[in-house]
């Protein structure tokens, strides 16, 4: 045999496995991506910012650059659905204000909640 062969029998498989190799190497930045919208979000959640609130924009934006490609892609895609679930839900009712409470108060509660009771002096007693 040749030395020409024999380096070519040695090279064509060190050049496979290097081709191999860097093609493995190749980075999965969708969960560093959903980590960052995880933080925003807890970060958010803590502070109990509403749904609606503009600062959902960055944890939406984090969310969104998840690659289709990457593992974290399907936990990227249901937390996001959910996010804009919860923004396109309206808000529930405001629950009845009390008197003493800045904004006003609903006059048939008192400040423990609790409809006002009559003043035994204030009634017929049984008459």
């Amino acid at each position: 045999m040749s030395l020409i062969y024999r380096s070519r029998r040695t090279v064509v498989p060190l050049l496979l496995g290097l081709l191999v190799t860097v093609g493995a190497c190749k980075r999965d930045a969708g969960p560093e991506q959903l980590a960052r919208a995880e933080a925003k979000h807890a970060e958010l959640v803590e502070r109990g910012v509403s749904p609606r609130d503009p600062a959902w924009d960055a944890v939406i934006g984090e969310l969104e650059k998840v690659p289709a490609d990457s593992r974290a892609y399907a936990e990227a895609q249901r937390r996001l659905t959910r996010l804009k679930e919860l923004r396109s839900t309206p808000l529930p009712r405001r629950p009845l204000s009390r008197p003493g409470v800045p904004e006003g108060g609903s006059p048939s509660l008192d400040e423990h909640g609790h409809p006002p009771h009559a003043h035994p002096g204030e009634t017929d007693a049984g008459r």
